[in-house]
């Protein structure tokens, strides 16, 4: 019998990307609930953090928390979501790997 061949790839994340990932969604949340769901405003604040394939990242988790946010329970959901992240990843210290020009972007 001959083996069937694999469809998928192996995922080759690291778990430090997921951490970062996570953290880029809880900072998400936290500009969206500070914003109030202001398209422009979030989009303003997170171009001003985030650059490159970080921002790309954010925009993509902005898009979707946006449409939530507008939905009856959205601004609860998004405060619930941004806390579970914030058990699961501790804060990065101050001048880690992946905290941006000289160290000073929030987690």
């Amino acid at each position: 019998m001959r083996r069937r061949r694999a469809t998928l790839d192996p995922m080759d994340l690291d778990p430090m990307d997921l951490d970062q990932l996570d953290r880029i969604l809880a900072r998400v949340c936290d500009v969206i609930d500070t914003e109030a769901g202001d398209w422009g405003a979030t989009k303003a604040a997170l171009e001003r953090e985030y650059s490159g394939e970080d921002l790309d990242m954010a925009a993509d988790y902005s898009l979707t928390l946006l449409i939530v946010y507008a939905e009856p329970g959205g601004p609860a959901f998004v405060r619930g979501m941004r806390d579970r992240r914030r058990r699961l990843v501790p804060a990065a210290p101050a001048g880690a790997p992946g905290r941006g020009f000289l160290g000073r972007r929030p987690a």
